[in-house]
């Protein structure tokens, strides 16, 4: 994150002067607009989302575009006025930043950085969806659970069961590679400690998901 932020520093008073300059964003699975100078309400990204970027001078061989101190998006476009690609990983905070492949840095654009959510996890033969579900999914240590949501991305993070130590991570979003997307994200996990009155947490690009609710089944 500091390398980010002093490549950030470093961009903003260079782009000016570098020529390379971001006009707007567009996010295509939302619509979401945002044009520098005119729009106040940053767009919502999560992982999986295709962004598009416009502007000038990006030049023709190429370069990236990142959203943290992560790996940049993956690019299926990039021209000298605009570029397209799969966001991978969001953090809190960070703007939008595009670098050429002569390593100079455009203007910086916020953004909404969109949590994980967690839509349904199963657990054996019970399948329990948050704010829909009567019945809680029983969990005992050592038990595999499957997690399915959002915004889960291709950088492994961590699944918490407990203020314990974290679930194994058997798992963790395998279709990515080959259908990248924002939705129907699945995490498989390992229950290493239980405690009554806790949560299923994920934790991706240091942000955490909703809470979702479990029966602890502890060994006498």
């Amino acid at each position: 994150m500091k390398t980010f932020l002093l490549a950030l520093a470093l961009c903003l008073s260079l782009a000016s002067a570098s020529g390379q300059v971001i006009s707007s964003v567009r996010v295509a699975n939302s619509g979401c607009v945002y044009t520098v100078g005119l729009s106040t309400a940053p767009c919502p990204i999560g992982p999986g989302m295709v962004l598009d970027v416009y502007g000038s001078g990006f030049g023709s061989l190429g370069g990236g575009v990142a959203l943290c101190d992560c790996p940049d998006i993956t690019i299926s476009k990039w021209s000298d006025t605009s570029v397209t690609g799969i966001v991978g990983s969001v953090t809190v905070g960070t703007p939008i930043v595009l670098e050429t492949f002569g390593g100079t840095y455009s203007n910086a654009v916020p953004y909404d950085a969109l949590a994980p959510q967690i839509t349904e996890i199963d657990v054996g033969t019970c399948s329990y969806t948050p704010n829909r579900s009567k019945n809680l999914c029983d969990v005992f240590a050592g038990q595999s659970i499957t997690i399915h949501g959002k915004y889960f991305g291709p950088p492994q993070g961590q699944v918490s069961t407990c203020d314990c130590a974290a679930a194994t991570v058997q798992s963790w979003d395998p279709g990515w590679p080959v259908n990248a997307s924002p939705n129907d994200n699945t995490i498989v996990a390992t229950a290493n400690t239980v405690s009554d009155g806790s949560s299923i947490i994920v934790d991706a690009g240091y942000m955490w998901s909703n809470p979702v609710p479990y029966t602890a089944i502890v060994a006498p």
